[in-house]
């Protein structure tokens, strides 16, 4: 009855009994609910298995087939307590990391794990080889999402690891990031604070690698492959049959997506100062996308910009932003990005 009555209010609670789900709802549920949770399905195993006080049901079924009914009772007393086992030691794990991850400003790790690691651990074949299985959506942090934006309008780029046999890409894709030897303060503060939730703990690495006997570059790191991210790249990229690959793009609704935080990553990653004033390398997007940016300026910031043409050595023709110099466009400018430059990103806005 107690077993029963704590799976009811289980699935009133969560929508589901499945693991993943629970374990990933339960840091954010009241503590009594989830307490009474926890002590009902106690009190079924504890009942079931005979514990003091709930005990006296023993020895009346004792006394029909006993050896039957004693195994079959402890198959089901093994799995009721493997059941509590890893229901509350994860809740008692995932509770603190829960704390502390919220003290720290990185909900999103917690989530990442709530949600990926057990299933990972739960999922594997004959052989314990790890089964592939689809990961849940999880929404990007408002923050992360943000600095992302502004990364892909600048150097940031989302790739497809793997591909089906026809060459199309599979599964989800992650975030890759490169830059010079140079901008290793800002390659180490990208991987550490911004993405560091959906990163792994391997540090940024030279690229090329030393090992080959190849000059490094770059550095670069690339994160963990999420849902939320291929949902990302289905905004950002569209596929050319002309180039055989994904194109970058700017999104339409770009004047949704960009704000002050987001201004501050494109400055890091593709802006420069010359001249007294700022320029935004926009190489790879088309005159009207172009457009585009340099209207989402003045309606979201208040920025007065214009197009300068640039002629590559091909001979191709693209377009850069240019921040008039006027000083009240820079004063503008300024306070709405320096609160999120990096110390040795400054002289990007003429500091």
């Amino acid at each position: 009855m107690g077993l029963s009555i704590g799976f009811f209010i289980m699935f009133a609670l969560f929508g589901s009994l499945n693991y993943a789900s629970v374990f990933s709802i339960v840091p954010f549920m009241n503590e009594t609910t989830i307490t009474i949770i926890a002590l009902l399905l106690l009190s079924g195993a504890m009942a079931k298995s005979a514990q003091i006080p709930l005990h006296s049901w023993l020895p009346g079924s004792m006394e029909g087939s006993g050896y039957n009914l004693l195994k079959f009772n402890k198959i089901l007393i093994f799995l009721i307590f493997n059941f509590l086992f890893f229901y509350l030691i994860y809740y008692l794990i995932f509770n603190n990391l829960f704390i502390y991850f919220v003290e720290n400003n990185n909900y999103y790790s917690l989530e990442f794990y709530l949600m990926s690691t057990l299933p990972i651990i739960l999922n594997r074949d004959g052989k314990g080889r790890t089964i592939s299985i689809k990961k849940p959506l999880i929404a990007l942090p408002s923050n992360l999402k943000e600095a992302i934006v502004g990364e892909l309008l600048g150097d940031g780029h989302l790739r497809f690891t793997k591909k089906d046999k026809n060459g199309k890409p599979k599964l989800n894709c992650n975030a890759l990031y490169a830059m010079t030897l140079k901008h290793y303060d800002h390659a180490f503060y990208l991987w550490s604070n911004i993405f560091s939730s959906i990163c792994t703990s391997t540090p940024i690495r030279p690229w090329p690698n030393p090992k080959t006997g190849k000059i490094p570059t770059q550095y670069a790191f690339n994160s963990r492959c999420l849902p939320a991210l291929t949902e990302l790249h289905a905004q950002w990229y569209v596929w050319s049959e002309e180039l055989n690959k994904f194109v970058r793009i700017v999104p339409l609704n770009i004047k949704e997506l960009l704000t002050p935080l987001g201004l501050a990553h494109w400055i890091m990653g593709d802006g420069y100062w010359s001249a007294g004033t700022l320029y935004l390398c926009t190489d790879n997007f088309t005159s009207k996308e172009v457009d585009l940016l340099i209207n989402t300026l003045d309606i979201n910031f208040n920025l007065i910009a214009g197009k300068n043409k640039r002629i590559k050595d091909n001979k191709e023709i693209c377009w850069r932003i240019r921040l008039s110099q006027d000083s009240n466009n820079i004063k503008i400018l300024k306070s709405l990005v320096k609160p999120h430059l990096i110390k040795s990103m400054l002289y990007k806005i003429g500091e």
